[in-house]
Protein backbone atom coordinates (compact mmCIF):
# COMPACT_ATOMS: atom_id res chain seq x y z
CA UNK A 1 0.00 0.00 0.00
CA UNK A 2 1.16 3.45 -0.56
CA UNK A 3 0.77 6.50 1.45
CA UNK A 4 0.79 9.83 0.25
CA UNK A 5 1.97 12.57 2.39
CA UNK A 6 1.20 16.49 2.14
CA UNK A 7 4.73 18.17 0.50
CA UNK A 8 4.43 21.41 2.78
CA UNK A 9 3.90 19.07 5.44
CA UNK A 10 7.23 17.00 4.97
CA UNK A 11 8.56 20.34 4.16
CA UNK A 12 7.28 21.56 7.61
CA UNK A 13 8.89 18.75 9.49
CA UNK A 14 12.60 19.67 8.04
CA UNK A 15 11.89 23.19 8.49
CA UNK A 16 11.23 22.50 12.25
CA UNK A 17 13.74 19.98 12.73
CA UNK A 18 16.61 22.40 10.71
CA UNK A 19 15.60 25.20 13.56
CA UNK A 20 15.73 23.27 16.22
CA UNK A 21 19.28 21.54 15.11
CA UNK A 22 20.68 25.18 14.50
CA UNK A 23 19.26 27.37 16.93
CA UNK A 24 19.89 25.85 20.23
CA UNK A 25 23.48 27.32 21.53
CA UNK A 26 25.73 27.34 25.04
CA UNK A 27 26.64 30.63 25.82
CA UNK A 28 28.13 31.95 29.36
CA UNK A 29 29.58 29.97 31.49
CA UNK A 30 26.91 27.32 32.77
CA UNK A 31 24.19 28.85 31.16
CA UNK A 32 22.18 27.58 29.09
CA UNK A 33 20.06 30.06 26.31
CA UNK A 34 18.19 28.77 23.73
CA UNK A 35 18.73 31.33 20.28
CA UNK A 36 15.64 32.06 17.61
CA UNK A 37 18.06 32.76 15.44
CA UNK A 38 19.39 30.86 12.30
CA UNK A 39 22.55 30.66 10.40
CA UNK A 40 21.36 33.05 8.02
CA UNK A 41 19.65 35.61 10.47
CA UNK A 42 21.15 38.92 9.84
CA UNK A 43 22.88 37.90 6.75
CA UNK A 44 22.77 39.84 3.51
CA UNK A 45 22.48 37.71 0.67
CA UNK A 46 22.12 38.95 -2.90
CA UNK A 47 19.69 36.71 -5.78
CA UNK A 48 20.41 37.16 -9.12
CA UNK A 49 17.58 35.75 -11.39
CA UNK A 50 19.61 35.60 -14.80
CA UNK A 51 18.26 37.20 -17.90
CA UNK A 52 15.14 39.04 -18.31
CA UNK A 53 13.66 41.38 -20.71
CA UNK A 54 14.70 40.38 -24.20
CA UNK A 55 17.34 38.42 -23.49
CA UNK A 56 15.25 34.87 -22.69
CA UNK A 57 18.00 32.74 -21.82
CA UNK A 58 17.75 29.25 -22.85
CA UNK A 59 14.42 28.54 -24.79
CA UNK A 60 12.38 25.11 -24.15
CA UNK A 61 9.75 23.53 -26.25
CA UNK A 62 6.47 25.43 -26.46
CA UNK A 63 8.81 28.41 -25.83
CA UNK A 64 9.60 27.94 -22.46
CA UNK A 65 11.89 30.64 -21.47
CA UNK A 66 14.75 30.39 -18.87
CA UNK A 67 14.37 34.03 -17.63
CA UNK A 68 10.98 33.16 -16.39
CA UNK A 69 11.51 30.02 -14.73
CA UNK A 70 14.64 31.35 -12.86
CA UNK A 71 13.08 34.35 -11.29
CA UNK A 72 9.83 32.34 -10.45
CA UNK A 73 12.67 30.30 -7.93
CA UNK A 74 14.66 33.46 -7.48
CA UNK A 75 10.93 34.69 -5.79
CA UNK A 76 10.50 31.63 -3.40
CA UNK A 77 14.02 31.25 -2.16
CA UNK A 78 13.33 35.05 -0.97
CA UNK A 79 10.64 34.17 0.75
CA UNK A 80 12.54 31.53 2.55
CA UNK A 81 15.44 33.45 3.54
CA UNK A 82 13.28 35.93 4.73
CA UNK A 83 11.32 34.16 6.96
CA UNK A 84 14.37 32.78 8.62
CA UNK A 85 15.83 36.11 9.00
CA UNK A 86 18.01 37.13 6.07
CA UNK A 87 18.02 40.35 4.24
CA UNK A 88 17.37 39.51 0.60
CA UNK A 89 18.65 42.31 -2.45
CA UNK A 90 17.35 40.85 -5.78
CA UNK A 91 18.92 42.07 -9.09
CA UNK A 92 15.47 42.07 -10.59
CA UNK A 93 11.82 41.33 -9.26
CA UNK A 94 10.25 41.04 -12.40
CA UNK A 95 10.73 40.76 -16.39
CA UNK A 96 13.52 43.27 -16.97
CA UNK A 97 17.07 44.31 -17.06
CA UNK A 98 19.14 46.72 -15.82
CA UNK A 99 19.98 48.99 -18.56
CA UNK A 100 19.18 52.57 -19.04
CA UNK A 101 21.51 54.18 -21.66
CA UNK A 102 21.97 51.24 -23.91
CA UNK A 103 20.74 51.32 -27.37
CA UNK A 104 21.60 47.86 -29.21
CA UNK A 105 21.03 44.80 -28.20
CA UNK A 106 24.86 43.80 -27.14
CA UNK A 107 24.88 47.20 -25.43
CA UNK A 108 21.88 46.43 -23.31
CA UNK A 109 23.53 43.34 -22.27
CA UNK A 110 26.57 43.96 -21.59
CA UNK A 111 25.51 47.08 -19.27
CA UNK A 112 23.10 44.72 -17.96
CA UNK A 113 26.04 42.77 -16.82
CA UNK A 114 28.11 45.90 -15.36
CA UNK A 115 24.92 46.81 -13.41
CA UNK A 116 24.38 43.59 -11.70
CA UNK A 117 27.72 43.37 -11.27
CA UNK A 118 27.98 46.91 -9.52
CA UNK A 119 24.80 46.08 -7.32
CA UNK A 120 26.61 43.35 -5.86
CA UNK A 121 29.32 45.08 -4.73
CA UNK A 122 27.30 48.19 -3.36
CA UNK A 123 25.10 45.66 -1.14
CA UNK A 124 28.13 44.54 0.71
CA UNK A 125 26.42 41.18 1.04
CA UNK A 126 27.64 37.75 2.81
CA UNK A 127 26.79 35.98 -0.45
CA UNK A 128 25.24 36.17 -3.98
CA UNK A 129 23.62 33.14 -5.71
CA UNK A 130 23.21 33.53 -9.12
CA UNK A 131 20.01 31.20 -10.72
CA UNK A 132 19.88 30.00 -14.30
CA UNK A 133 18.81 26.85 -16.45
CA UNK A 134 21.20 24.80 -18.98
CA UNK A 135 20.67 23.98 -22.62
CA UNK A 136 22.91 21.10 -24.80
CA UNK A 137 22.36 20.30 -28.34
CA UNK A 138 22.24 16.44 -26.86
CA UNK A 139 19.50 16.24 -24.96
CA UNK A 140 20.39 13.25 -22.98
CA UNK A 141 21.96 15.68 -20.86
CA UNK A 142 20.31 16.68 -17.54
CA UNK A 143 20.75 17.37 -13.37
CA UNK A 144 21.25 20.09 -11.65
CA UNK A 145 25.27 21.80 -11.15
CA UNK A 146 26.78 24.56 -9.17
CA UNK A 147 29.89 26.78 -10.45
CA UNK A 148 31.98 28.68 -8.28
CA UNK A 149 35.05 31.02 -8.88
CA UNK A 150 37.83 28.86 -8.98
CA UNK A 151 40.12 31.00 -6.85
CA UNK A 152 37.58 31.46 -3.98
CA UNK A 153 37.57 28.36 -1.14
CA UNK A 154 33.82 29.43 0.64
CA UNK A 155 32.48 29.88 -2.94
CA UNK A 156 33.84 26.33 -3.02
CA UNK A 157 32.37 25.22 -0.12
CA UNK A 158 28.58 26.36 -0.16
CA UNK A 159 28.89 25.31 -3.78
CA UNK A 160 29.52 21.50 -2.26
CA UNK A 161 26.74 22.06 0.42
CA UNK A 162 24.06 23.53 -2.11
CA UNK A 163 25.14 20.75 -4.45
CA UNK A 164 24.68 17.87 -2.28
CA UNK A 165 21.16 19.29 -0.86
CA UNK A 166 20.35 19.32 -5.09
CA UNK A 167 21.34 15.94 -5.14
CA UNK A 168 19.45 14.41 -1.84
CA UNK A 169 16.32 16.51 -2.77
CA UNK A 170 15.93 15.93 -6.41
CA UNK A 171 17.86 13.56 -8.04
CA UNK A 172 20.04 10.98 -5.79
CA UNK A 173 20.99 9.63 -9.02
CA UNK A 174 22.78 13.14 -10.25
CA UNK A 175 26.43 12.39 -10.59
CA UNK A 176 27.37 15.91 -11.60
CA UNK A 177 29.70 17.50 -8.96
CA UNK A 178 30.43 21.33 -8.17
CA UNK A 179 32.82 22.77 -11.31
CA UNK A 180 35.17 25.63 -10.55
CA UNK A 181 35.26 28.90 -13.53
CA UNK A 182 37.59 31.63 -14.06
CA UNK A 183 35.51 32.84 -16.87
CA UNK A 184 31.95 33.84 -15.44
CA UNK A 185 31.94 37.59 -15.55
CA UNK A 186 29.16 38.07 -12.47
CA UNK A 187 31.35 35.46 -10.35
CA UNK A 188 34.87 37.33 -10.55
CA UNK A 189 36.87 39.32 -8.04
CA UNK A 190 33.27 39.88 -5.34
CA UNK A 191 35.14 39.52 -2.10
CA UNK A 192 32.22 37.44 -1.46
CA UNK A 193 31.07 33.69 -1.76
CA UNK A 194 29.51 33.69 -5.08
CA UNK A 195 28.00 30.67 -6.95
CA UNK A 196 26.09 30.27 -10.24
CA UNK A 197 23.56 27.30 -10.23
CA UNK A 198 22.02 25.78 -13.33
CA UNK A 199 19.18 24.14 -11.92
CA UNK A 200 18.61 21.76 -15.23
CA UNK A 201 17.98 21.44 -18.36
CA UNK A 202 15.47 22.83 -20.53
CA UNK A 203 17.04 20.89 -23.55
CA UNK A 204 15.72 17.61 -21.87
CA UNK A 205 12.32 17.18 -22.47
CA UNK A 206 11.45 15.28 -19.03
CA UNK A 207 13.30 17.61 -16.58
CA UNK A 208 12.00 20.59 -18.54
CA UNK A 209 8.42 19.55 -17.92
CA UNK A 210 9.29 19.28 -13.79
CA UNK A 211 11.14 22.64 -13.93
CA UNK A 212 7.78 24.52 -15.50
CA UNK A 213 6.39 22.63 -12.61
CA UNK A 214 5.59 24.73 -9.22
CA UNK A 215 6.33 21.72 -6.81
CA UNK A 216 9.35 21.19 -8.69
CA UNK A 217 10.68 25.05 -8.07
CA UNK A 218 9.58 24.79 -4.56
CA UNK A 219 12.02 22.07 -4.09
CA UNK A 220 15.08 23.51 -5.76
CA UNK A 221 14.28 26.51 -3.60
CA UNK A 222 14.24 24.22 -0.55
CA UNK A 223 17.28 22.36 -1.35
CA UNK A 224 19.43 25.40 -2.38
CA UNK A 225 17.97 27.23 1.54
CA UNK A 226 19.02 24.17 3.15
CA UNK A 227 22.88 24.20 1.70
CA UNK A 228 22.56 28.07 2.58
CA UNK A 229 21.86 27.18 6.12
CA UNK A 230 24.15 24.70 6.72
CA UNK A 231 27.37 26.45 4.84
CA UNK A 232 26.81 29.25 7.30
CA UNK A 233 26.09 27.33 10.26
CA UNK A 234 29.48 25.43 9.17
CA UNK A 235 31.39 28.67 9.81
CA UNK A 236 30.55 30.50 12.72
Amino acid sequence: MIIFINKKFIYGIFAFILLLCLSIYLVNDNTSKVSTNMPVTNKVIILDAGHGDLDTGAVGENNTFEKDINLQIVLKLRTLLEESGALVILTREKDQRLYDKAQTIREKYLEDLRNRKQLIKDSKADLLISIHLNSFPQKKYYGAQVFYPKSDKKSKEIAQFIQEELRRVLDKENKRNIKPRDNIYLLENNNIPSVLIECGFLSNEREAELLKTDSYQDKIAWAIYIGIQKYFSSIE
